[in-house]
This record gives structure tokens, C-alpha cells and sequence, in this order.
């Protein structure tokens, strides 16, 4: 037993260890959802059974050869009625003599050779198995996207929660500091009891608001996981930092390239789907057209009264066929034309869904493009106004320590920095967000 208990401790302790080694960069996320996420893996399914469909209907203009194979007792064999001259001259006329015809048992077993020669429905529908094929690539890239997209921002939500967490513990910290100087003031008589009071009020607030963080801290590295198709629960260490996030978020290349509907995968779905619909417009007049096939059959039967098919005595009688059919569609009481119309219907109306898809696709483009660029100044701002903010608080904290300001006023400030801190780091996220999303619509 105990070689047995190290192996298994060996392995226990060598996959801890490579769970806690598990550290992602933003990129190297990315790389793992594409390969690991359930969506990515239904979509690559869908593309090899789309494959598979291709060859299916390949396979119909191939040979086809069906085998059969059949045996036959009596329990009770059937009786035929004989005049009885045939039997007997001088029986009366109107006699019958009961015959049995045949064997009690017999076997046979036969081959089948089928070819198709011509059919305008199955060159259709082998050019359909393959639009199909390329719909379902497209649907695979366009859940590549997506899941690129999911992983950003859930990445940017982690990084979000821990840089949150660490500005509002170095502010809890700072407070409680403040708060001890304000009592030692109280105490002296320098201060009201009311700025005492004020101060625990707003402590109080951000413990309670940094314990929610951390709450939240939990789901945000959740939701990743599950994003990545990993155990919600497993350990996860981001190698990335705010500043990495802005520093690749800035790609200011993106602001000069060029929208090219033909690049995006939605219009590249579309696309196919207006060629399907073509292709059912000629699979409806293919029907019109004849269809030829061929094919040949041999066989073996065999009779006896015993069972006995397998004896070398046992005779075996041969049979082969060939044929071709040609099947020539004539009248259809203007059925097939309804089809036909239908289907023409049809394709006129992903027509029109195509060019408005392209439309649709340049004002997403123009949008995301705006915001993207937007959030640049945005950040921008928002880096200022810290900035500000940080400067504003340390001349109100010095104003009241000197007497010359109040507490209500230092209150104010030190809200509007808070509030400052969060919309910087929001900021930078948004970058990294909007930065994907015109990624994806560029086709990149």
C-alpha cells in the first residue's frame, strides 16, 4: 500500500502545485479560452459535423452496394389445385387434385450495384453541403470573437476589483489614521465631537464598501474562470496590471484603418446565407431536369426439404440483373413553380438583408470607432482630474489641521477623490473594451 499512497501523493501534490502556478496575462487568457472554452468546442463540433455533411452528400454520386440475405420455412405449404386428367385421363371432368409446388425451405442472398449517373439535385445539393460548411466557419469565428471579447472584459473586471481593492484599503488606512489625529484634537479641545463622529460615519462607509470588493473581488475571478473553462473555484493569477492594460489597450493604428464589410464575419455570414438561398433558387429548377441511374444485381437461391444449404451437395442457382432508369418529371399541377417562386422570394429578401447588413455594419464601425477614440480623451480627463483631486485633498487635509478649514468641507473633498479614483480605473477599462469590440467589427 505505501508505494501506491506516494504515487497518488506524488501527483495530489504536483497538480496543487500547478494550480497555483496557474498566472495569466491578458493575451495568454485570451489564447487559453480559444482552446479550452465549452462555446469554442461546440462550434469546432459544428464545423467537422458540417464536414461530415459535405461528405455525406458527396457519398450520393458514389457507388452504392446493399447486400441482402433471407431464409424461408414452411410451416405449412401452400396448396395448388390441378385438374385431375392432367394426373389421370379417365377421371370425371371437374376434378381437382391437390399439389404442392416447390420446397419446404429455401435460401437466397443477392448483391446490388447502384450508380448515379445524372442528377441536377444532387450537383445542387453538394454545392449547398458546402455553403453550409462555410456558414458553420463563420459561426466559429464569430464565437472566437465573442469569447475574445467575454475574456477581455472579464480580465479588465478582475484587474478592476483589485486595483479597487487596494486604492480603498491605502484610503481605509488613511482614514483611520486621520481619524486618530481628529480624537487627539478632540481631546485637546481643538475640534467638535462632531468631526469625530463625521469621520467614524465615512470609515465606517468604506469598510463596508471595501468588504463588498472583496465579495465581488470573488465573483469577478468566477466569472473569468468560467469565461477561460476553468473550475470557478480554481486559483488564478493575473501577471497583467492596470498600467499593462492601458499600455495595450492605446492601439492608435485601429483609429487609421479602413472598414471593409467583406472582412467582418456578421456580413461574411450573411454573405452565405444570400448564396444558400441562390442555391435553393437551382436546386428548385434542378427538379425540372431528368435523373439517371444504374445498377446491377446478382444473386444465389437455393431449395431443400432439410436444412441443408450449407452441404457441398446443396445446389445453388445464379440470377443477375442490369438496368438504368431515367426518371423525367412532366407535370406537377405547377406545384414545382410555386416552389420555384418561393424560393426566388426568398432570395430577393437576403438580398435586401445583405445590404442592410452592410449599412448596419458601417454605423456599428463608425460608433465604435468614436467611442474608441473617446475613450481615450476620457482617460485623459480622468487622469487629470485625479491628479486634481489629489491635490485638492492635501491642501483641505493641511487647511484643517491648521484650523482654517472644516470638516465638512474636507468631507466633500474626500468623497470627489474617491469617486475620482474609480472613474480612472474605469477609464482605463473601457479602453481595453472598446478596443475589442472595434477589433472584432474590423474583422482583426
Amino acid at each position: 500500500m505505501k508505494p501506491l499512497y506516494i504515487i497518488i501523493l506524488f501527483f495530489t501534490i504536483t497538480n496543487m502545485q500547478a494550480q497555483e502556478q496557474t498566472k495569466l496575462g491578458l493575451q495568454d487568457a485570451v489564447d487559453y479560452a480559444l482552446k479550452h472554452n465549452a462555446n469554442i468546442k461546440k462550434s469546432q463540433n459544428n464545423v467537422l459535423k458540417a464536414k461530415k455533411k459535405v461528405w455525406e452528400t458527396t457519398a450520393m454520386g458514389f457507388p452504392q452496394i446493399d447486400a441482402t440475405a433471407s431464409y424461408q420455412q414452411f410451416l405449412k405449404q401452400p396448396v395448388n389445385l390441378l385438374p385431375a386428367r392432367i394426373m389421370n385421363p379417365q377421371a370425371p371432368p371437374g376434378t381437382y387434385v391437390p399439389v404442392k409446388f416447390g420446397t419446404e425451405q429455401n435460401m437466397k442472398w443477392a448483391a446490388t450495384l447502384k450508380q448515379l449517373i445524372f442528377s441536377g439535385s444532387y450537383l445542387v445539393g453538394l454545392q449547398s453541403a458546402r455553403t453550409y460548411k462555410k456558414i458553420s466557419e463563420n459561426a466559429a469565428l464569430k464565437t472566437r470573437q465573442k469569447i475574445k471579447e467575454l475574456v477581455v472584459n472579464a480580465y479588465g473586471n478582475a484587474i478592476l476589483s483589485d486595483e479597487s481593492i487596494k486604492i480603498m484599503q491605502h484610503n481605509v488606512e488613511v482614514l483611520k489614521q486621520n481619524l486618530f489625529e481628529v480624537r487627539q484634537m478632540f481631546e485637546n479641545g481643538l475640534v467638535e465631537e462632531t468631526d469625530v463622529e463625521q469621520l467614524q460615519i465615512t470609515l465606517s462607509n468604506l469598510e463596508n464598501q471595501l468588504d463588498y470588493l472583496k465579495r465581488m473581488q470573488k465573483v469577478a475571478y468566477q466569472m473569468l474562470n468560467f469565461t477561460l473553462g476553468r473550475p470557478l473555484n480554481a486559483p488564478l493569477k493575473l501577471s497583467d496590471d492596470i498600467a499593462k492594460l492601458k499600455e495595450d489597450g492605446m492601439r492608435l493604428s485601429l483609429l487609421k484603418s479602413e472598414f471593409n464589410a467583406d472582412k467582418n464575419v456578421d456580413y461574411q455570414i450573411v454573405k452565405n446565407q444570400t448564396k444558400a438561398k441562390k442555391l435553393q433558387v437551382k436546386f428548385e429548377k434542378s427538379k425540372a431536369l431528368p435523373s439517371i441511374a444504374a445498377f446491377v444485381n446478382y444473386g444465389k437461391n437455393a431449395y431443400n426439404n432439410d436444412f441443408k444449404f450449407f452441404d457441398d451437395t446443396q445446389n445453388w442457382f445464379e440470377q443477375s440483373l442490369f438496368g438504368i432508369s431515367i426518371n423525367i418529371p412532366v407535370f406537377s399541377s405547377f406545384a414545382r413553380s410555386a416552389r420555384l417562386r418561393q424560393a426566388k422570394l426568398d432570395l430577393e429578401n437576403a438580398q435586401n438583408d445583405l445590404t442592410e447588413k452592410a449599412k448596419e455594419l458601417r454605423l456599428q464601425y463608425d460608433k465604435a470607432r468614436n467611442e474608441y477614440e473617446h475613450s481615450f480623451k476620457n482617460y485623459e480627463i480622468a487622469k487629470a482630474n485625479l491628479t486634481l483631486a489629489e491635490k485638492i485633498n492635501r491642501k483641505e487635509q493641511i487647511k484643517y489641521k491648521e484650523g482654517i478649514g472644516n470638516s465638512f468641507q474636507l468631507n466633500q473633498v474626500r468623497m470627489q477623490l474617491y469617486q475620482t479614483q474609480q472613474q480612472y480605473l474605469q477609464s482605463i477599462i473601457d479602453i481595453i473594451n472598446k478596443k475589442v469590440v472595434l477589433e472584432n467589427l474590423l474583422g482583426e
